[in-house]
This record gives C-alpha cells, structure tokens and sequence, in this order.
C-alpha cells in the first residue's frame, strides 16, 4: 500500500539550498500558459539561471555547479531582463511565492520568484 499527500508535509528549505552558490543569467523567455480551450495567457517571463558556483556542503562529493534552473517571474516582462548578459550578469532569486521538489527521483525543482541582478558594492 502506497501512502498518498505526503508531498504535502514535505518542506524545501530554498534559502538555505540557495545560500553559498553564485547564480549566473542565461536567458529569458515569454510564460505562456495554454488553458483547455487552446486560448493563451501571458503569464509572465521564465528566466534560466546557471548555478556557476556552489559552495554548499553536502553529505556526499558532488553538488550542482553547472546546472540550471528555470525561474517562472510572475507579471515580468521581456523588457525587465534587457540589459542582463547571458553568463556574465550575476543573479539572486528572491521573493520566492512557491518552490516545489518534484519528479520521480525528486530532482527537479519548480520555483516562481524574482529574479533581480547582484549589483556589486
């Protein structure tokens, strides 16, 4: 017997899996959702990011440098992210409204927040 919900009480610390790792721009493109009538709503923009460096400790040898994420940017447009340059604009998510663990092995990540550049000091 399988157990059911029990993604419901399963919490995914993003701040903390997002500390110690620098995020670079890679692209950003139109969030369209198609609804059951074929009609499409534009939804906002979806930005992918690349972990460039992560300094996080795990319990094991590897970690996530070289992977990306994509960033659903709720009520953002194009124009937002028209000054930042594929894998030199450094980046922070922040604002995070949802971040969901899903797949069959649990590795993939769905996360809708603000994706805003590191200005340096």
């Amino acid at each position: 017997m399988g157990l059911k919900n029990l993604t419901y009480f399963t919490e995914f610390n993003t701040s903390l899996f997002l500390s110690r790792k620098e995020l670079r721009f890679v692209s950003a493109t139109r969030w369209i959702e198609k609804s059951e009538t074929g009609s499409e709503t534009e939804k906002g923009v979806k930005v992918c990011v690349l972990i460039f460096a992560d300094e996080s400790d795990y319990p094991n040898e590897k970690n996530n440098t070289g992977e990306q994420l994509t960033v659903k940017v709720p009520f953002a447009s194009m124009k937002d992210y028209d000054t930042f340059q594929p894998m030199l604009t450094s980046v922070e998510i922040v604002d995070i409204e949802k971040a969901i663990v899903y797949g069959e092995y649990r590795n993939q990540l769905s996360l809708t927040a603000k994706v805003i550049e590191v200005v340096a000091l």
